[in-house]
C-alpha cells in the first residue's frame, strides 16, 4: 500500500488549522460515484466517516493533499474540484452557510463570506469589488500544496455557482472565470456543459471571477432575518474564540481592522490587549513583525476596499485612513502596491 503523509511540508499557523472534516465527506460523495467506499478513501489515513462528521475535526493540510492525490488516482479524474463544486450544498459550511442561506440577497451573502470565510478555511482570503458594472470576486489561497490548492479553488468557484442557483432559485446565471493554473487534462468536456452561462479561462495571471452587478440584488428563497442574525451571532462568537487562541500579531490586526479609527496608536492597542507597549513590541518582534508593518497591512486592505467598493474621492479615502492629504496617501499606497491609487482603481488586477 502506498504510504500517504510522506509529503509533509512546513505550513504557517493559519494553514495548520486544517480543513473541516465534513469536506472529506464531500470528497467521499464524489468518489462514491466511481464505486469507491469510505474505507477505500479514508483507511490509508486511519480516518472514519464518524470522525470526519465531528464539527470540531480538522484534516491537516498535508493529509488533505494526500487524500486528493489518492482520490485522483482512484477515479482517474484530474478535475475533482469541478465535481466537488457541483455536489456542494450550503449546509456543509456550518453556521456561515446558514447565515448566508437565510440572508436577504446576494450582496449580503458576499459580505458574510468575506467576514467569516476564515472560520472554515483560515488559509483563504475572499475579496469582492463592486466598483464597475461587473462584480469581481478574488479568492486568495495561501497554501502551496498541490493538487490541494487547485482543487480547493476550483471546488469553491463551482460551488459558489451551484449554491447561488439553489439559494436564488435561478438557474440561468452567467459569469466569467479566470483560473491562475493550467487547464486540467480532459476539462474541455466540462467547458461545453457550462457554456454559454459560464466562460472559463486558465493560465491567467490572477484568479478572478466576475458577473453582472444586477445579480447583487437577487433575493434568497430562504431569506429569514431572525435566523440569519442567530447564525451571524454564532459566527461572531466563534471568531472571538478563535481570536483568543491566535498569535498576538493576528489579534493586533483584528483590533486595527475593526476599530472606527484605522490609525490607532501602539499605546491604544497595547491597552486593549492589557499589556504595555514595550511588551507588545517585544512579542510582535518575536513573531517576526512590527506594529508599523501591521498598520500598513490594515491600511492597505482598507484602502483597496474603499477604492474598489465605493465612489469615495481620493481625498475622502486619505482622510478615512488618517492621512493629512492625498499626496501622503498616494506615496504610502505606491509603497504598498507599486502603483498609484487612481491606477489601481481602474484595474486592480494588472
Amino acid at each position: 500500500m502506498t504510504s500517504y503523509g510522506s509529503q509533509m511540508k512546513t505550513v504557517s499557523v493559519r494553514q495548520d488549522l486544517g480543513i473541516p472534516g465534513v469536506y472529506g465527506l464531500l470528497l467521499l460523495d464524489v468518489v462514491s460515484r466511481w464505486g469507491y467506499s469510505a474505507e477505500s478513501l479514508f483507511a490509508p489515513f486511519h480516518y472514519t466517516p464518524e470522525q470526519l462528521a465531528d464539527p470540531e475535526f480538522r484534516i491537516p493540510l498535508p493529509i488533505a493533499n494526500d487524500m486528493i492525490i489518492l482520490a485522483r488516482k482512484m477515479t482517474g479524474e484530474s478535475s475533482l474540484g469541478y465535481h466537488l463544486g457541483n455536489q456542494m450544498r450550503i449546509s456543509i459550511h456550518g453556521f456561515i452557510g446558514y447565515a448566508i442561506m437565510t440572508s436577504n440577497e446576494i450582496m449580503d451573502a458576499l459580505i458574510l463570506a468575506n467576514r467569516f470565510i476564515q472560520l472554515r478555511m483560515p488559509f483563504l482570503q475572499f475579496h469582492f469589488s463592486t466598483f464597475t458594472e461587473q462584480v469581481s470576486l478574488q479568492l486568495q489561497c495561501d497554501i502551496d500544496l498541490e493538487p490541494l490548492r487547485t482543487e480547493i479553488v476550483m471546488s469553491l468557484t463551482f460551488g459558489v455557482i451551484t449554491m447561488a442557483k439553489a439559494l436564488t432559485g435561478i438557474d440561468d446565471l452567467h459569469g466569467e472565470i479566470n483560473f491562475d493554473f493550467p487547464k486540467p487534462e480532459g476539462f474541455d468536456r466540462y467547458i461545453s456543459r457550462m457554456a454559454p452561462q459560464q466562460v472559463v479561462h486558465f493560465d491567467q495571471t490572477h484568479f478572478v471571477a466576475s458577473f453582472d452587478k444586477k445579480y447583487l440584488g437577487l433575493k434568497m428563497v430562504n431569506a429569514d432575518p431572525i435566523s440569519s442574525q442567530i447564525a451571524i451571532n454564532q459566527c461572531e462568537a466563534e471568531l472571538s474564540e478563535l481570536g483568543e487562541r491566535r498569535r498576538i500579531s493576528m489579534r493586533v490586526r483584528d483590533i486595527l481592522t475593526h476599530s472606527e479609527q484605522h490609525y490607532l496608536s501602539i499605546e491604544n492597542v497595547a491597552d486593549s490587549l492589557h499589556m504595555s507597549d514595550r511588551t507588545l513590541k517585544r512579542q510582535l518582534a518575536a513573531e517576526g513583525t512590527s506594529f508599523s508593518t501591521i498598520v500598513d497591512e490594515v491600511r492597505y486592505r482598507h484602502a483597496t476596499s474603499l477604492l474598489s467598493r465605493t465612489d469615495y474621492t481620493l481625498e475622502q479615502i486619505a482622510d478615512e485612513l488618517g492621512y493629512s492629504d492625498v499626496a501622503n496617501f498616494s506615496r504610502a499606497f505606491k509603497r504598498w502596491s507599486g502603483r498609484i491609487p487612481s491606477s489601481w482603481r481602474k484595474d486592480p488586477y494588472l
